[in-house]
């Protein structure tokens, strides 16, 4: 295993966080995105580059509470806004 993974998150549109969750975990983006194109269409995801064995918390800089994460790459699949944009 290399120095990152890939993470297919779906996102919900709840306003409760966390609202999104994981569903698939691969060692390449290529892999990753392959499988994002074959998924379901009603819902939008995320595609995080983790890092493995390294903590990448965001702390609050006045409270030092871990409000986030920090370096994380992302991209956002939103399947499910492009087919209501289309319908209108």
């Amino acid at each position: 295993m290399g120095e990152y993974v890939w993470t297919i998150f779906v996102a919900g549109e709840t306003g409760v966080f966390p609202n999104f969750y994981p569903i698939g975990l691969y060692t390449s983006r290529e892999n990753a995105v392959a499988e994002l194109e074959v998924l379901p269409r009603e819902m939008n995801y995320q595609l995080l580059r983790l890092p493995v064995n390294r903590m990448f918390p965001y702390r609050h800089k006045k409270s030092g509470m871990l409000v986030g994460m920090d370096g994380i790459y992302h991209e956002h699949f939103h399947f499910k806004d492009e087919d209501t944009r289309n319908l209108t």
